[in-house]
């Protein structure tokens, strides 16, 4: 077991202590006033290891203040604790610092802020180096459960029941259904989840279930109140088919004055038909003599068209294309003409760089003669030599030059000479394209004053219109079918009187009218069967969710049981690692079902109700067994120790803080 002890505790400027010095034993005894700072002493060791108070805050005031309750500024907060730490000694230090800071030409420095300092041994170190080292040691969590006996009665009961199940270690389901087939059954339901959600499922089916059944009573009221009255339906039916009979007699009479009005139409249409027929042939006989008509005109008039037609083949089709084909060579000329322009300036240029190059010279300065690599003079043989090298290298160079002017020349010039070729054929095929326009353009001309003789010859000749009145006066045929036209149209067909039969059909409407009545008021026996049969139907379901519920009820009694079981399990393991204090985790309520807590019970009383002693007493019985599981210890500090006249016995350190009116300073003893 890791075994923590606190073997002297410094206190320098905290929380109004100015200046104090403990030395602890395995039994220490603390006495003071109320206000004389024995709290102090808890929340100094307690802020030493984690930063914190007894009541868990960070953030508290530990600064040391004057008689007017104002801050000391300037001055060190310090705890200092030497600790043996399984024999082996352990001194941690830990200092609230204020920063003053003087800026450039201030006269005084200012106040920037809080600073804390820790150290390990006296070795410096950073927070998180310090908070680390400190968690080797003991965790923050632990140690405040095994150092205040109503630490860990003051943790919710949910916290509570973890902790202690934890230490008395797990219960399988398994193992608690074992030889109980109905507890088996339930553990078999549990594959995906816990017995406490398995518990809320139920519980929520049975609610759900309560309700609906509820609900049921009503819906069948609701349902039976909007049946309605039943009707008889043998009497309804009889009326029914009286009055199809007396449709049967109107469709009957209908049925006889439409025969009679069908006659009449039959005839109409009759001679419609052969009014249509006839029209037909007189239409013909008149697109006849059109045709003969207009093809008479044309006839006279052919010698104008065809003169015409051949006006517009020689415009379109021979001079139009003759125009574009010369105005493009006369543009490919034009370009070619730019073209031989450009090549004659060329030609001019290459003859001056020629000439330029031609006329230049070699020449040698042999005073001046250096050599190229170290730059130093170069003697008369090697002045010659160079002078030789030199010459013929210029000469070389100039003749490459002189024949690449050369070559470039005579190839601008050959370029011309072929545009200059090129020119003369365009000039010989525009010639010829021009002679070709000119012989279309006086052909055309003939042409056009044979049109105009042609057109003077036609005014003198007959319309397609007189000839279309003369020849339509000269077809009897054609009167003929007019007259027999004219005789059909004016043949008359008198209808039927349809006063009577309009009587006949309004009288049918009303009595149909009267017949959907009689049937829709047959539908309300189908509306009371459907009323029944839906009751029917409600009761069943309620039927269905009382078994249900039950069924669901049986369940949820099987839950209770078990847990019941599983609770008295864990309750015995638990029990048997306290010797002063026992744990209750359920309690039985009146109606027979089982609630989960976690109440820790003195001679069976509960702890809340239980006196101080007996609760000191119970809760150094908690850290008894705590630190027994957690394998660790740390000094037990009691507050109002002047309470209790006997402690049960603990392997713990103990550090009791009596409340002593007479002692207006701490007192070690």
């Amino acid at each position: 077991m890791n075994k923590v002890q606190l073997k002297r505790l410094s206190l320098l400027n905290f929380k109004g202590i100015r200046n104090l010095n403990i030395d602890f034993d395995n039994n220490t005894n603390i006495f003071g006033d109320n206000g004389t700072g024995k709290t102090t002493i808890f929340d100094s060791i307690l802020w030493l290891l984690f930063g914190k108070d007894s009541t868990d805050r960070k953030d508290f005031e530990l600064k040391t203040l004057d008689s007017d309750n104002n801050v000391i500024p300037k001055i060190d907060h310090e705890v200092e604790g030497d600790f043996l730490v399984n024999s082996e000694p352990v001194r941690l230090k830990r200092v609230f610092r204020e920063k003053w800071v003087k800026t450039k030409g201030a006269l005084e420095s200012e106040f920037s802020g809080n600073e804390t300092l820790y150290y390990w041994n006296d070795v410096p170190m950073s927070q998180k180096q310090y908070n680390e080292k400190v968690g080797e040691i003991i965790d923050e969590k632990v140690f405040k459960l095994i150092t205040s006996p109503s630490a860990f009665n003051s943790l919710k009961w949910q916290d509570r029941r973890d902790v202690l199940v934890k230490i008395a270690g797990e219960v399988s389901d398994a193992d608690l259904a074992a030889g109980n087939e109905e507890y088996i059954a339930l553990v078999a339901q549990l594959t995906s989840k816990s017995l406490d959600e398995y518990k809320k499922q139920i519980a929520a089916t049975i609610k759900k279930a309560k309700d609906d059944i509820k609900m049921i009573p009503t819906r069948i009221d609701e349902v039976e109140r909007s049946k309605p009255e039943a009707v008889n339906a043998e009497k309804i039916n009889a009326e029914i088919k009286l009055k199809e009979t007396e449709i049967q007699k109107i469709d009957d009479q209908l049925l006889d004055k439409s025969k009679a009005f069908d006659e009449v139409i039959n005839k109409r249409n009759a001679n419609q038909d052969e009014i249509f027929k006839l029209s037909r042939k007189v239409n013909l006989i008149v697109f006849e003599i059109a045709e003969r008509a207009k093809n008479e005109v044309v006839s006279q008039g052919s010698k104008a068209l065809q003169v015409q037609r051949l006006i517009d083949e020689k415009t379109n089709g021979e001079l139009v294309p003759a125009e574009s084909k010369v105005k493009r060579l006369e543009s490919e000329k034009t370009n070619l003409q730019n073209s031989i322009s450009s090549y004659e300036n060329s030609i001019l240029e290459k003859r001056e760089q020629w000439q330029t190059e031609n006329s230049k010279t070699f020449v040698f300065d042999e005073n001046n003669a250096i050599c190229p690599c170290c730059k130093r003079p170069l003697d008369a043989e090697k002045v010659a030599e160079n002078k030789n090298q030199l010459l013929s290298n210029f000469n070389s160079n100039k003749k490459k030059v002189l024949d690449e002017i050369n070559a470039e020349g005579k190839a601008i010039s050959d370029k011309k000479t072929a545009a200059e070729k090129e020119i003369q054929e365009l000039d010989i095929r525009i010639s010829e394209g021009s002679k070709y326009i000119d012989n279309l353009k006086s052909s055309i001309g003939g042409l056009r004053n044979q049109l105009e003789a042609a057109k003077d010859e036609d005014k003198s000749n007959i319309t397609a219109e007189q000839l279309i009145e003369r020849y339509t006066a000269e077809n009897t045929e054609l009167s003929g079918l007019k007259s027999q036209i004219a005789a059909l149209e004016a043949k008359e067909f008198n209808l039927p009187d349809q006063t009577e039969n309009n009587e006949l059909r309004n009288k049918k409407v009303s009595i149909n009218s009267e017949i959907q009545i009689l049937r829709d008021s047959l539908k309300v026996n189908d509306q009371i069967k459907a009323a029944d049969d839906r009751i029917a139907e409600l009761q069943k379901e309620e039927s269905m969710l009382a078994q249900s519920i039950a069924n669901v009820e049986k369940t949820q009694f099987v839950i209770e049981n078990f847990i019941k079981l599983k609770i008295d399990t864990i309750e015995d393991r638990i029990n048997e690692k306290f010797s002063f204090v026992k744990f209750r985790l359920f309690k039985t309520q009146i109606n027979g079902g089982v609630e989960e807590c976690c109440d820790a019970l003195i001679n069976g009383v509960p702890f809340s109700d239980a006196n101080t002693a007996s609760k000191i007493n119970a809760g150094i019985d908690i850290i008894n067994s705590l630190c027994e599981f957690y394998n660790v210890s740390a000094p037990i500090i009691i507050d109002n120790r002047e309470s209790v006249v006997k402690l049960i016995d603990s392997p713990s350190q103990i550090i009791n803080l009596f409340v002593s009116p007479e002692d207006k300073k701490l007192r070690i003893a």
